[in-house]
């Protein structure tokens, strides 16, 4: 229950375990977060399991917050061209995503020009409305990649209304000359 300062009660929430999202089966550890302040506080699909690594945000916004929804998805990769030759410039990509769920159990993996799978970076992780995954440049074997364009390849599963998002961008791998 949450008080105003005269006792008056602003807001309350009966804790329901069913409201953690469907396909996280283990819930140890992980908090229910709240999807929006402006939705009903005691509607289960205003919940869900929270999608940060540490399991919960206390004091920081919710992993899953969403203000307004999101009615397309995107993808986006900065900066490409990259250069993982520990130069100590654009060593790194940043992959930035936005779905049009509020969770998700996302799959994010790399292709070579030739459709070769050469690196998972998410493997049915959960996810709230947006998202940032960093590549490294390097295969699932620890070896940086050779130089050339790759496919991402992102495919998030809705376990709530079903279907799955699949969202795809290009990452040049690259080499100073």
């Amino acid at each position: 229950m949450l008080l105003d300062p005269s006792g008056s009660v602003v807001d309350s929430v009966a804790y329901d375990p069913s409201w953690h999202h469907q396909d996280v089966f283990e819930t140890r550890g992980r908090s229910l977060e709240r999807i929006s302040p402006h939705l009903e506080s005691q509607s289960a699909a205003n919940w869900s399991t929270s999608a940060d690594p540490l399991g919960g945000t206390p004091g920081r916004h919710n992993s899953i917050f969403t203000e307004t929804p999101v009615t397309t998805a995107s993808i986006e990769v900065h900066p490409n061209p990259f250069s993982p030759n520990a130069g100590g410039f654009e060593d790194h990509t940043i992959i930035s995503y936005n779905l049009p769920q509020q969770t998700a159990m996302v799959r994010l993996r790399i292709f070579d020009s030739m459709g070769r799978h050469i690196r998972t970076l998410l493997n049915n992780q959960p996810s709230g409305p947006e998202g940032r995954v960093i590549w490294d440049g390097r295969n699932d074997h620890g070896r940086v990649a050779r130089l050339g364009i790759y496919v991402i390849l992102l495919e998030a599963y809705d376990g709530n209304r079903g279907g799955v998002t699949q969202l795809k961008s290009t990452v040049v791998l690259a080499d100073r000359l």
